[in-house]
């Protein structure tokens, strides 16, 4: 979603809310609309927190002479190269909260970190396979 749609649809969203909440306080019941401006402040925190993080990415890629893995994090685009034959993927504490790298001489990059885990160990198996076909 685009920030100015996400905008749209906040304002959208925070007028049905505040016309709603009107209806009531007309109808007598005043005390909804701190309520309702409770609630449009907790969902303009909520799309300010995801707004932050709407284009961060991952990207790996593998052809015969190198491994390219992109990271963009806050707007920061971060790219690392290995040499297919040299590189290893290492898995952390399997199970939940796992983490996995791809490490080669003295660098290494985390990957797989917007993955759950049962896709992240996917991700561990299929590059590590794709990897050893890559040595022989």
């Amino acid at each position: 979603m685009t920030p100015r749609a996400l905008m749209a649809f906040f304002l959208v969203t925070a007028a049905l809310s505040l016309l709603i909440a009107s209806a009531w306080a007309f109808a007598g019941a005043w005390w909804v609309l701190p309520f309702a401006g409770i609630e449009i402040s907790a969902l303009g925190i909520a799309f300010i927190a995801f707004g932050r993080r709407v284009g961060d990415f991952e990207r790996i890629h593998l052809d015969d002479d190198r491994l390219i893995v992109e990271v963009c994090e806050k707007a920061r685009l971060s790219r690392h190269e290995f040499v297919p034959a040299w590189a290893v993927v290492e898995t952390r504490r399997a199970g939940p909260g796992s983490e996995v790298f791809v490490r080669c001489r003295d660098r290494q990059v985390a990957v797989g970190r917007y993955l759950d885990g049962p896709a992240r160990e996917l991700l561990a198996r299929e590059l590590s396979a794709r990897l050893r076909a890559k040595r022989f």
